[in-house]
């Protein structure tokens, strides 16, 4: 059995005060991240022009997974995963890559890319939650403040969709981005639980392929094969949005989840959708209100406090206990 102390990722530091400090390298790799996920949103929008949702999703998760496994296979990594680890991997894959990416892929064109990508991140608040109910990670009154401000602006920024003032966003749209948020959050905090017992590469290689499992068989059974329509732009768009927006992020982020807590980096995630409204509003003409801009300055306010989160416990790390390591 995996035993999760309470206590900090190895490589998280802290200083006099109890406040989480963050490298200048980690940092960097955090902003990397949140910019690659500020660009899925635009990218899927631009897809869904060329190929249909469940075609377009699995085609992601696909060429993504192949191309983390043939790293791992250039790296001389063992690209088969421990025994213990497989119900883990495939749990993830079912919530992370199955049902996040079928949220994300129906939501496009029912919300704009910038606030569907905004809408989306109410997944570290669901993700906060369970971890602290089953990695026993607690919340500090800060972390816990931080979250629930970053949530309430993204309930700002959607409020106009759902009271039909904007033409920004729709019911169906925001609800189907929940349920890939939902899946998301899923998939981000079970990761910890496996995290020192499967190299990242690989764990994100075989969550991405497995996870087109159901995704084929959804584009089979409610697609037709005349939804794809190739062209270099479609070509492009599919590539950079599958290795760069997918596997290398997703891939970085695992990485970081072997060294700093859940709660830290959920909070600096709240600065993505803020990238991509702007993103949308540069290259999609997305017309904003003055609530949703209200809603961004509330999710900005929500990062400043997230950078004074305290660590509630002590500065440790994960311990995985040895005498029954197979029992994830």
């Amino acid at each position: 059995m995996i035993k999760l102390s309470k206590s900090s990722i190895s490589d998280q530091s802290f200083d006099s005060e109890g406040v989480a400090v963050i490298s200048i390298r980690n940092l960097a790799q955090i902003l990397v991240v949140i910019i690659l996920w500020a660009i899925c949103y635009p990218l899927i929008t631009t897809g869904l022009d060329a190929f249909s949702p469940f075609h377009f999703a699995t085609l992601r998760s696909l060429i993504a997974g192949v191309s983390l496994l043939v790293a791992g296979i250039m790296l001389k990594k063992s690209i088969i995963p421990e025994r213990a680890t497989w119900p883990a991997l495939v749990i993830i894959s079912l919530t992370f890559t199955s049902l996040g990416f079928t949220g994300m892929f129906l939501a496009g064109g029912r919300v704009t890319p910038g606030l569907a990508t905004v809408i989306a991140n109410v997944q570290p608040l669901l993700a906060a939650l369970l971890s602290y109910f089953f990695l026993t990670e607690r919340l500090s009154r800060a972390s816990g403040l931080s979250l629930l401000i970053g949530f309430l602006g993204i309930v700002v920024i959607a409020y106009p969709g759902l009271t039909e003032q904007s033409s920004n966003s729709t019911p169906v749209g925001i609800a189907l981005v929940l349920v890939g948020a939902t899946g998301v959050a899923i998939g981000n905090v079970i990761p910890k639980n496996i995290a020192n017992l499967v190299d990242p590469l690989i764990a994100m290689a075989w969550i991405l392929l497995i996870g087109a499992i159901p995704l084929t068989i959804a584009a089979s059974v409610f697609e037709s094969e005349n939804t794809m329509h190739w062209s270099p732009t479609s070509i492009i768009n599919l590539l950079v949005l599958s290795i760069f927006g997918t596997a290398l992020a997703f891939l970085w982020w695992l990485d970081l989840l072997r060294r700093i807590d859940l709660n830290v980096l959920n909070a600096y995630t709240f600065l993505t959708p803020v990238l991509a409204l702007f993103i949308g509003l540069l290259f999609y003409s997305e017309q904003l209100l003055m609530i949703e801009w209200f809603g961004i300055a509330i999710i900005v306010f929500a990062v400043f406090l997230a950078s004074r989160i305290t660590r509630v416990t002590s500065p440790s790390s994960i311990q995985i206990s040895n005498t029954d390591k197979n029992d994830v």
